[in-house]
């Protein structure tokens, strides 16, 4: 073994577990967001929110250079106990400023209100997008972890098989 496998092995196992923590990461992000849409189905409120405000944010994909532009809108409603609340929608349904929309929001997280259209979405559009989130995190995890050991093997001058 000499010091450029030692290196490059280090390296190819440093990537990754960069790139099975990514896989982890969006796994747990998507279980999270599915885990609150249920919450909201079960326990949240219904409120009617008025589009305030709308805009739209644009950024430059580095690797792609593609440009992306996302629509955002800032909606006001208030809870059962009459408290004002802003949230914002970054949903993809377009919205101009004076629309009424329902939300949802649970009773002791009214900051955390999602349009009644994102929660009440069919479930199985729901279950296929998570499907293919997890497919992508699980394929994300296995790279990763195959490469951690391919790295691992070839810094230490160990055997792949």
């Amino acid at each position: 073994m000499d010091w450029a496998d030692a290196t490059a092995g280090t390296a190819i196992g440093a990537a990754g577990l960069l790139l099975a923590a990514l896989g982890t990461a969006l796994a747990v992000q998507r279980l999270r967001h599915d885990a609150r849409l249920r919450r909201l189905r079960a326990h949240g409120l219904t409120a009617e929110a008025e589009v305030l405000e709308t805009y739209t944010s644009t950024h430059r994909h580095t690797e792609t250079r593609q440009v992306h532009t996302d629509r955002r809108a800032v909606l006001g409603f208030r809870t059962a106990d009459h408290l004002p609340v802003r949230v914002e929608d970054d949903g993809d349904t377009p919205r101009a400023v004076g629309d009424r929309i329902a939300v949802r929001y649970l009773p002791g997280r009214p900051e955390g209100a999602l349009p009644a259209d994102t929660v009440d979405r069919p479930r199985h559009v729901a279950a296929l997008t998570t499907l293919g989130t997890l497919t992508g995190a699980a394929a994300l995890l296995l790279a990763g972890a195959l490469a951690a050991a391919f790295g691992t093997a070839l810094a230490t001058g160990g055997d792949l098989f």
